[in-house]
């Protein structure tokens, strides 16, 4: 039986690491899968040459948001710093 949001508050939480000249090319692509996930930079990588951003999206989409990213692995170097499922509060 598929797991939904609404039935467990499950998220799929992933922290990625950009290049800070390819984190345009990141966010405009998550703009444009309008309520696939919702992301935040995170503001320490802020001053470095790099963006961590979190990306979250409800557990039932988590397969749809990882082929996405990793087709756009092939596009431009996207490292996976972190990946969990967590509860949302």
């Amino acid at each position: 039986m598929l797991r939904t949001y609404s039935q467990t508050k499950e998220l799929s939480y992933s922290r990625l690491r950009v290049a800070k000249d390819d984190a345009y090319f990141i966010y405009f692509t998550f703009e444009s899968c309008e309520g696939l996930c919702f992301y935040s930079t995170c503001d320490d990588s802020l001053k470095g040459q790099f963006r961590d951003i979190e990306v979250r999206c409800p557990i039932e989409w988590k397969e749809d948001l990882m082929r996405l990213i990793q087709h756009l692995q092939t596009q431009i170097r996207i490292d996976v710093l972190d990946e969990k499922i967590i509860i949302d509060d």
